[in-house]
């Protein structure tokens, strides 16, 4: 369970949850979204930046960045703004964060 008592699938989706909570955006989480007539339900929605986000934590396996790939460019070809975080548990989830949100402008305190 996550600081906004979210319920999320992983650990890496609840530090992106509660990181965002503490730092007051509001998310969706799992929204249903149709693109080319099929169902996705990308991890968080940042209604605020009109912004996805994908926390991508199965690197290892490879369905799962040819996935990841797959759902990147279905996102660039219907215009939508989306991050996707590539993290194995090394290093900081929140700094990974922190320097994608800074691509789309947005800041926070350290």
């Amino acid at each position: 369970m996550t600081e906004s008592g979210v319920r999320v699938r992983s650990q890496y989706e609840k530090k992106c949850a509660d990181f965002l909570f503490k730092n007051g955006i509001k998310f969706q989480y799992e929204p249903l979204i149709l693109l080319a007539g099929k169902q996705y339900r990308p991890d968080f929605y940042l209604p605020d930046y009109n912004l996805f986000l994908e926390i991508c934590g199965y690197n290892h396996m490879p369905f799962y960045v040819d996935r990841s790939e797959f759902k990147k460019q279905l996102y660039q070809k219907h215009n939508l703004n989306a991050i996707f975080i590539r993290h194995n548990g090394k290093g900081s989830l929140e700094d990974k964060l922190r320097q994608s949100f800074g691509e789309f402008g947005l800041t926070f305190p350290e």
